[in-house]
């Protein structure tokens, strides 16, 4: 017995390492450019902005739309496609198993998130990437889900708005993947033909094929600032 444990109380007790509370992980949150420690309900009430330095955290795309459009009248667009793997790709791992992989850990079936809603009562469509589903790269289901939210704001005769945050084209799907920067850009052109607005708010980070295309050809292009 050490001199320690002779001068404690025999009441008290050693506590099993097993036994001890933990603080849950995530709910604190250090900021990349200040270090502050951020409390994260905290920094989500903010905007995803440190209080301190006005650091603009990233954040996902649901997060995003919910800041940006007005509480009712929301609805979604494209959510039925999901992808699939036509050309059977495989580097490190088969590109089906990416997929589920980015599903489960996101919540979302593919890297953009496109709704239909209104900011102030102005009606609008937008889309968002989820740069988490594999990096917010840019396969067969971005391009379809980006079209559909375009012909939908043809048909309504609203603007389209996109904030995109992308690695660029998604190598599993080779040309396909390429493929999307063309049909994207010739919906917007039919956009741009009816009159209506496209603004594209490019946020950290926008890169790739996505840049190369559709990201700069907005009617406005806004840099999302992070500081």
């Amino acid at each position: 017995m050490s001199w320690l444990e002779k001068l404690l109380p025999p009441k008290i007790q050693h506590t099993d390492p097993a036994d001890r509370r933990q603080v849950p992980e995530g709910l604190w949150i250090k900021c990349p450019s200040c270090e502050t420690v951020l409390y994260k309900t905290d920094l989500e009430q903010n905007q995803n902005v440190c209080p301190s330095c006005n650091h603009h955290h990233r954040i996902g795309a649901r997060a995003r739309l919910n800041a940006f459009l007005d509480n009712e009248g929301r609805y979604e667009i494209g959510q039925e496609v999901v992808p699939v793997d036509p050309l059977k790709f495989k580097d490190s791992r088969k590109y089906p198993e990416r997929i589920k992989e980015a599903m489960e850990n996101t919540g979302e079936t593919d890297a953009l998130v496109v709704m239909g809603g209104a900011v102030l009562n102005i009606n609008l469509v937008a889309a968002c990437f989820e740069f988490d589903f594999m990096a917010g790269s840019m396969g067969s289901v971005v391009g379809e889900r980006f079209v559909r939210g375009v012909e939908a704001a043809i048909e309504q005769k609203v603007p389209f708005v996109c904030f995109t945050a992308t690695g660029g084209a998604r190598m599993q799907e080779g040309l396909l993947s390429l493929m999307q920067m063309a049909k994207t850009n010739a919906s917007l052109t039919r956009l741009a033909k009816k009159g209506l607005p496209y603004i594209s708010v490019l946020t950290d980070p926008t890169t790739g094929g996505v840049s190369a295309s559709f990201a700069f050809v907005g009617d406005v292009v806004i840099a999302e600032p992070r500081h």
